[in-house]
């Protein structure tokens, strides 16, 4: 059957990133991106392209939800 061959859009780790995510509460912290880079920067190689897609939305958000601006370099992803 050929829907065997299908990759799921939401892998476990991802489901796991988003829900993480949505704990962290605005303006973030140094804990909040330690905590996202340490479920996130481990997993980024097995997310497939629209995880990737969807993960760089969330550091967009903590980018520009963060307390203080030289925090965001501190997030993992960005450059």
């Amino acid at each position: 059957m050929l829907a065997n061959n299908i990759t799921p859009i939401f892998s476990p780790e991802f489901v796991n990133l988003y829900a993480l995510f949505h704990t962290l509460e605005r303006p973030y912290g140094l804990m909040d991106i330690i905590q996202f880079n340490q479920s996130y920067q481990p997993i980024y190689g097995l997310l497939g392209r629209e995880e990737k897609r969807r993960a760089e939305e969330m550091v967009d958000a903590l980018v520009a939800g963060v307390e203080r601006r030289e925090l965001a370099a501190k997030i993992f992803g960005v450059v």
